[in-house]
């Protein structure tokens, strides 16, 4: 695979940046709380479907994951949605001292409903996004409520689940390969399935976190019942395997990255080709899970940097995309860096080639320290290429993804203290 190259400049950074450490040994907790949707509302992710829902296949959960020590908290949200971006859900965490740091990711299922374009369904007064960024910051105060000594660890498997949905040809031209039955190959991919432990005192698994890229549009437009599409599958399967576990799914680079059966009608098995989807995931998930071996932390092994980074705007130039960005160190072992949009997978490659660590995580598709949300976000050469994504219903400027990987790479130095702070005498 080729490596993306070169970034650009950016035209204010680091509007904010904070340094936060935890001291001490690692407390865990969990929550999970239901937000699905009333049946009748208008669902997203297709724009040639224009019709609301008619029910609920299965339903919509936001999963919490509290990392605390005795000087800073981290919220991790997972939820089964396509976006969410909810500056009030992380100030709110902040002011309640329930979070120093706040993740929320979705898993992109495009089966669930409108999420930021219109917060006011189905009144301005009563609204589910309202309702939802209640639930949510509940479930943060539930899961830190009910914290127990943990241990923490990480590894990797593979699985080829999906492909390059961008296919470019000998001579430039780029077309659109939405779907991918005969499974050729496209590039680039990347197959890393991530997965991150934690164990409660007796070695018992309480959270399996899988990181993996690939949207998750097994299910299409014809769909109108309410599901979290493959990765709800994935977690029921994970948590039936491990019970007293709770699965959180990170999506990770997947702005280019289709499952290979993309948009499966339902009367063609829909749901059981998501289910199989899903369930592959979760044995790769597993089989890693058994290897991992979780450790306590030392004292100041677990720190983060938050940051706001206002990057141009890739058509007018006299507008900005603002984007919250978080990079988390833990046990000097396991990097975290966040996106607020969809990432291109090559983003992805670069960040783990580059951060020389053994674990290494993005977390694409995550809203986390205010701005707004980026939308898809290419690299360079694919910007140049053209497509969906690349050319097209894209805003946030060239080079920005390149930038954000370098940033987040030069924090994860910094949290381990491998950068000067002054010149050599």
């Amino acid at each position: 695979m080729k490596k993306a190259r070169g970034c650009v400049s950016v035209v204010m950074f680091c509007l904010l940046l904070q340094v936060t450490v935890i001291a001490g040994g690692l407390r865990a907790g969990t929550a999970r709380v239901e937000i699905t949707p009333p049946v009748g509302y208008v669902m997203g992710g297709y724009a040639n479907r224009k019709s609301p829902s008619t029910g609920v296949h299965d339903p919509l959960y936001a999963t919490v994951l509290v990392l605390k020590s005795d000087e800073m908290t981290v919220a991790m949200v997972s939820c089964d949605l396509r976006s969410f971006p909810s500056e009030r859900v992380v100030n709110e965490a902040r002011r309640r001292k329930l979070a120093d740091h706040v993740l929320i990711s979705v898993t992109h299922t495009h089966s669930g409903p409108m999420t930021w374009e219109d917060k006011t369904w189905p009144s301005r007064d009563s609204s589910w996004y309202a309702e939802t960024e209640d639930k949510i910051l509940r479930a943060i105060e539930e899961a830190s409520g009910r914290l127990f000594q943990a241990r923490i660890g990480s590894g990797f498997g593979e699985i080829y689940l999906g492909h390059n949905r961008r296919l470019v040809s000998q001579d430039g031209k780029t077309t659109m390969l939405w779907r991918n039955a005969e499974r050729r190959a496209t590039a680039p991919i990347d197959p890393a399935v991530g997965v991150i432990r934690v164990d409660d005192e007796t070695g018992s698994p309480r959270v399996v976190l899988v990181n993996y890229a690939c949207h998750a549009v097994v299910l299409g437009p014809d769909n109108r019942m309410i599901s979290a599409d493959y990765p709800g599958y994935l977690a029921r399967k994970i948590e039936s395997e491990f019970p007293g576990a709770l699965c959180l799914f990170m999506q990770g680079g997947a702005g280019d990255i289709n499952p290979y059966l993309d948009k499966q009608p339902v009367d063609q098995n829909g749901f059981g080709e998501a289910e199989k989807l899903g369930h592959a995931l979760a044995a790769e998930a597993t089989k890693v899970l058994k290897r991992i071996k979780p450790q306590a932390i030392e004292e100041g092994s677990i720190s983060a940097i938050a940051e706001n980074i206002e990057f141009r705007d890739r058509w007018d130039a006299h507008k900005t995309v603002r984007t919250g960005l978080t990079t988390l160190l833990i046990n000097r072992r396991i990097g975290i860096a966040t996106m607020p949009g969809e990432p291109f997978v090559e983003l992805q490659i670069a960040l783990r080639d580059k951060a020389e660590l053994s674990g290494v995580f993005l977390f694409g598709y995550t809203y986390s320290n205010g701005g707004e949300w980026a939308g898809y976000i290419p690299t360079i050469k694919a910007a140049a290429e053209g497509g969906y994504g690349a050319d097209y219903n894209t805003r946030i400027e060239v080079g920005a993804g390149e930038a954000i990987v370098d940033r987040a790479v030069v924090n994860i130095f910094k949290l381990m203290n491998v950068l000067k702070t002054t010149p050599n005498q």
